[in-house]
């Protein structure tokens, strides 16, 4: 009988040694992971930072994040808080390198014309009509770039600044709507024109289109209008 008593303690004690080492085992595996997954982050990222740069009397820099996957994020900061000002990512079709020429002329240009910076940048879709070429204001009482729905569009068709007038257009199947925005002098919007065009042309010999025109102030329609084109 005291033979079986030490059998049954010795074989208890064994159990106790597995399930003790098993659990270091396991321990040390988690660990070894984790150490493995934060190196794969590392290596399949890239960092790039700007040298300061004034934007809208602000010292600014450029913080730009890439990934293997083709993902690329933007922020720009202000220099000395490293506050947020703006930030963006997309997959972009073509590289995207702030220190290439004409960047800052290209996509930092007076769009409301209230004599500040804005911001543009083209999102590429599956074909033109998906292209979006998305704008953010710069907004003098907040410091910041902020997403205008209003003005982005498939394209900017043109920035007459002597009017004060921003015009772009987006593409359908069957034709395009073109808007023109005017502008007051201190960047907000006096009223909008909104013209969508539709061809209903017989045959290919003369394009025949019919149009729908909106007139809006203040988010109102003001006045509608159609009429008939032949190009």
């Amino acid at each position: 009988m005291k033979n079986l008593i030490l059998i049954f303690i010795v074989l208890l004690l064994m159990s106790c040694r597995n399930t003790v080492e098993n659990v270091s085992l396991k321990k040390g595996g988690k660990d070894e992971v984790s150490v493995k997954e934060l190196s794969q982050a590392q290596r399949d990222t890239s960092l790039k930072i700007s040298a300061p740069f004034s934007l809208n009397n602000i010292k600014c820099n450029w913080k730009q994040i890439d990934s293997v996957s083709g993902a690329t994020t933007i922020e720009l900061r202000d220099y000395k808080t490293q506050r947020i000002l703006l930030s963006y990512s997309d997959y972009f079709k073509s590289g995207n390198d702030f220190n290439s020429e004409d960047y800052f002329n290209v996509h930092f240009q007076d769009l409301n014309f209230d004599g500040l910076k804005d911001f543009l940048i083209t999102s590429n879709g599956s074909t033109a009509m998906t292209d979006m070429v998305n704008i953010y204001l710069f907004n003098e009482k907040t410091k910041s770039f902020e997403f205008s729905e209003d003005l982005s569009d498939n394209a900017i068709e043109e920035i007459d600044k002597g009017n004060r007038i921003l015009s772009t257009t987006s593409s359908t199947l069957d034709g395009e709507t073109i808007k023109k925005h005017y502008f007051n002098k201190n960047g907000t919007i006096k009223y909008s024109e909104i013209i969508t065009k539709s061809d209903v042309s017989e045959n290919d010999s003369v394009a025949h289109y019919k149009n729908s025109y909106e007139k809006i102030v203040n988010g109102k329609v003001v006045m509608t209008k159609e009429y008939t084109t032949i190009e």
